[in-house]
């Protein structure tokens, strides 16, 4: 089976790319406008090619010259959301409906990487469903929805287009992936950018402060991003993977941001022999993301339907964060420019 990963050179397209080479069972092909973190990641069965799905003529012969289409294609960057929510809703949206469309001409099969942030506002408490939970996005004014709004929207479409018999199609909805390559790193202090790990591994690099938004006191759930790359394999090789969508995560991992701080504190401090003493503090959603942003607690999801194929998560919290850690640690590359 020849696969297509749109957005190879991501933190989960990289790991994805990394996860099929090795397993050496399907010829993989990735697009992206940079590898870098594809540096390293090499095999016979895969070929990396340098380009942007804006270049439809590319992305039109790659789509065709290949039997499964993974699309990673997406802004996840909560500053983004509200900064250029345009932007966001252009690429994770229409960009992502081109590749859609590419797929109907071809008869090609789809895995379209969708958010849990589609399940909007928790609430209530029992485990997000795959199937029945609703999805209930904040008011127009919060911007940071025009992201979860776009996915939501592409898995309608894609679903609906299922439903009429003329898309082979799997949607797959992350919760939290983290691993080696994960995003990138800031200085210690400032606002916005990347996602939690990367501010808070900042302050401990540098012993600067960490910032809990709205009080760190929402909760999420957080996959290893080797168990991801399982669940990926077992909904591709597994029929009842075809035309449903999935909840990827770790219910076991529910932690609140203010707890993650403490626990990545402490293994910080027993990876590198210190004792981080850094500050915790306060601060408002809008002051640190920008004006439109909106935090949203959440419950685990339910990941029944997946482990029906004969997938389960092994990897724990602490794990999680001690190999995502260690990582950054074994690359002072990726350090040396906030230290």
């Amino acid at each position: 089976m020849k696969l297509l990963i749109f957005g190879a050179g991501g933190f989960i397209g990289s790991n994805l790319a990394e996860h099929l080479i090795e397993q050496g069972e399907h010829e993989v092909v990735g697009l992206d406008v940079t590898a870098d973190k594809l540096a390293g990641i090499e095999g016979p069965n895969f070929k990396f090619v340098k380009g942007n799905i804006a270049d439809a003529d590319l992305a039109n012969k790659l789509v065709a010259d290949c039997d499964v289409v993974v699309d990673l294609i997406a802004y996840a960057n909560p500053s983004i959301y509200v900064e250029k929510p345009l932007d966001v809703v252009h690429l994770n949206f229409f960009e992502n409906m081109k590749i859609l469309e590419y797929c109907l001409s071809h008869q090609k099969r789809l895995v379209q990487y969708s958010t849990s942030e589609v399940y909007g506002k928790r609430t209530r408490d029992e485990s997000y469903s795959d199937d029945h939970s609703d999805l209930v996005m904040g008011p127009v004014q919060k911007q940071r929805w025009i992201y979860a709004s776009s996915k939501q929207l592409l898995e309608r479409i894609i679903y609906a287009h299922g439903v009429q018999g003329d898309l082979d199609y799997s949607i797959i909805r992350p919760f939290n992936f983290v691993g080696p390559r994960f995003d990138y790193l800031v200085p210690a202090g400032s606002k916005g950018g990347p996602r939690v790990f990367s501010h808070f591994l900042s302050a401990l690099l540098t012993g600067g402060p960490i910032q809990l938004v709205d009080g760190g006191d929402k909760h999420r759930c957080f996959t290893h991003i080797k168990d991801a790359c399982e669940a990926f394999s077992a909904i591709l090789e597994n029929p009842a993977g075809h035309n449903e969508i999935f909840n990827v995560g770790n219910p076991d991992t529910n932690t609140t941001m203010r707890g993650l701080a403490k626990m990545m504190q402490s293994i910080y401090g027993e990876l590198t022999g210190t004792h981080p003493d850094n500050e915790l503090i306060d601060i408002d959603g809008e002051d640190f993301y920008g004006k439109g942003y909106e935090d949203m607690d959440r419950v685990p999801p339910d990941v029944t339907k997946l482990m029906a194929l004969g997938w389960k998560p092994t990897r724990d919290l602490d794990t999680i964060f001690r190999e995502a850690i260690q990582y950054y640690l074994d690359r002072p590359d990726l350090t040396a420019a906030i230290r």
